[in-house]
């Protein structure tokens, strides 16, 4: 079998004059004699140097460069001989190709790496199920039913405004007086028609006895005229009287008779008269009250405690009737409005209707405001129902419009895990430490745990959950069924209050 390094040979034309050329092949013996047997016979160094060719040695680049560059000084000249072209384009190509024989063999031999799983250490604690309240974040704008808006009664101008806004009012307090000159005039000329009216009704009632009066002596003023006529009558018949004293006497009756008419119609009509005048002075009367209650309202004046929301106008200004002067709501009619999530409105309503008190607290300052859910509004949209919270306790701490956070306490659950938030994954999705690898979990979000002091908590339920199991609390970027962890602390907490 030929040497290793006359396999690199490609063409055998080439390879059969190589071995012919004793010159050569005793140089390449010595060099493989250096390289690879330097303890051993000179004879079997190129066999060695064949069967030791993957094996690792720092001489072997040197031993291989040493090699080409014999063949390429013995091999150089004859192929100049054919052709001085082909001559340097063979020396061209066969410097790079020791070039790139000696980068590439001289190069670091890269370790194999040894690969170990990376194991994560993450907090834990114990499950512990039991029965607990959870809560509902509510966000909610203080608003009242009973906002009242004081009026001007009347045309007039403003003579003082004694509050400002959001100024603490009591009952009683005086709180805008408008100018008393506007009121006064009116309620004069409407108690003077109010009198006016009075002494008409009582001139009717006097006419009315004179015309009963006047009647009585008309008819018997006709009792006479119709005497006066039958006797005129007597007389001409008797060839006593003349034509002209009858027709004297029957004008004479038939004015008589027209005046007892006109008399009786004016007996007559004295209850329609009288009522009308009656009716003329009750809305006389209407009109002064009016005025009197106008020039009453002049000062408005407040009827509860309370406080000032809005005053709008100042002392000078002129206003029309039902212009808008300030408004003021109770303390005690305070409410909070607040949007119902459309997940929980079926469980909220079915509360609020078995008579069942949902309470809920909110925050100002270091002050707690207790309410508790009242009804629900009659209107509802896509993002979900209004709830009206009536205010229990610290309303006085509110203001008209502002905006507080609820926290609304949900019935009772049993068979519920408090956790930290950074347990949970996503919606539904939550670990357990099971013989030192995660094991995923579905879970049952159920809200907000405020029973947990200044740690916001969550309360999540799944049947998959057992008490004493170690839940992973760490929030791991890369989580995963089988992914290596261990616990972090020595005494894992237990999970709950």
């Amino acid at each position: 079998m030929d040497p290793w390094w006359l396999r690199f040979g490609g063409h055998r034309g080439l390879r059969r004059r190589v071995l012919e050329r004793s010159r050569l092949k005793d140089t390449i013996r010595v060099i493989c004699s250096a390289c690879y047997a330097p303890h051993g016979d000179p004879k079997n160094s190129v066999e060695q140097g064949a069967h030791s060719a993957n094996r690792a040695d720092p001489l072997r680049p040197f031993c291989y460069t040493a090699v080409l560059l014999a063949f390429a000084v013995e091999t150089l000249p004859s192929m100049l001989r054919i052709s001085r072209k082909l001559g340097t384009a063979a020396a061209i190509l066969g410097t790079g190709i020791v070039v790139f024989v000696i980068l590439k063999l001289s190069g670091p031999v890269q370790q194999p790496v040894e690969s170990r799983e990376r194991v994560w250490r993450v907090d834990t604690l114990i499950a512990q199920p039991e029965q607990l309240s959870s809560t509902l974040t509510l966000y909610g704008r203080v608003e009242t039913p009973e906002l009242l808006r004081a009026a001007a009664p009347a045309d007039g101008r403003v003579a003082a405004v004694e509050v400002r806004e959001g100024q603490r009012i009591e009952p009683g307090q005086l709180l805008l007086s408008m100018d008393q000159r506007d009121f006064v005039p009116r309620v004069q000329q409407a108690q003077a028609d109010v009198d006016d009216l009075q002494a008409q009704l009582k001139r009717e009632q006097l006419q009315h006895a004179a015309n009963q009066d006047a009647l009585a002596h008309e008819r018997e003023l006709l009792e006479l005229a119709e005497s006066a006529l039958k006797r005129a009558h007597d007389l001409r018949e008797r060839k006593l009287g003349s034509d002209a004293a009858v027709d004297e006497a029957g004008e004479n009756r038939q004015r008589q008779l027209l005046a007892v008419t006109t008399r009786q119609l004016a007996v007559d009509e004295h209850g329609a008269r009288l009522r009308q005048y009656e009716a003329r002075l009750q809305r006389a009367r209407a009109v002064l009250a009016e005025a009197q209650l106008d020039q009453q309202r002049s000062a408005v004046t407040a009827t509860f405690t309370g406080f000032v929301a809005r005053v709008d106008v100042a002392a000078g200004d002129q206003v029309k009737r039902a212009d808008t002067l300030l408004s003021l709501y109770p303390t005690d009619a305070l409410e909070v409005r607040a949007k119902l999530p459309v997940p929980y409105q079926q469980e909220l309503l079915e509360a609020l209707n078995a008579g069942q008190t949902l309470q809920a607290v909110a925050m100002t300052g270091a002050t707690e405001i207790v309410l508790h859910l009242d009804r629900v509004s009659g209107e509802a949209d896509p993002s979900g129902i209004d709830g009206l919270f009536r205010i229990q306790h610290g309303a006085e701490l509110l203001r008209l419009g502002s905006m507080i956070t609820l926290q609304l306490r949900r019935a009772p659950q049993t068979g519920v895990v408090a956790v930290p938030y950074t347990a949970l994954y996503g919606n539904d999705r939550m670990y357990k430490l099971v013989d030192g690898r995660l094991q995923g979990i579905t879970v049952t979000a159920l809200g907000d745990y405020a029973g947990a002091g200044d740690r916001s908590m969550l309360l999540v339920k799944s049947p998959q959950l057992r008490a004493g199991d170690q839940l992973v609390t760490t929030h791991l970027p890369n989580a995963l069924t089988g992914l290596r962890v261990e616990a972090a602390t020595d005494g894992d907490t237990t999970a709950g209050p």
